[in-house]
């Protein structure tokens, strides 16, 4: 299983440092814990697939979240997800009760 993601600016990128990625149309934004936010020509359907192996989560068509960076591991009455920096995320309401169980 890769540890791993070659991104653009950096050389590689662990995988347990990545926060979320945010897919806007065929490019996708990475979030890491160290860098600015890295900017890929790459769905994230691909990136969904590409990281089934790993703890990561498709909470909305435009967020896959890295489960352990989660600060909680529950969903808030408003309908979002906090992670590890703060940042608070939307989850779909179609999603909202598979996540409830994966969490």
């Amino acid at each position: 299983m890769k540890t791993t993601l070659k991104l653009p600016e950096l050389q590689t990128c662990q995988i347990t440092d990545v926060l979320y990625i945010e897919g806007k149309s065929n490019y996708s934004i990475i979030y890491t814990k160290s860098s600015a936010p890295i900017t890929m020509a790459k769905t994230l359907k691909k990136f969904e697939s590409q990281l089934r192996l790993h703890p990561f989560l498709r909470i909305h068509k435009s967020y896959l979240i890295n489960k352990e960076q989660l600060a909680h591991n529950q969903l808030s009455s408003d309908n979002t997800l906090r992670l590890s920096d703060g940042t608070e995320l939307p989850v779909s309401r179609r999603k909202r009760e598979i996540i409830k169980k994966s969490l």
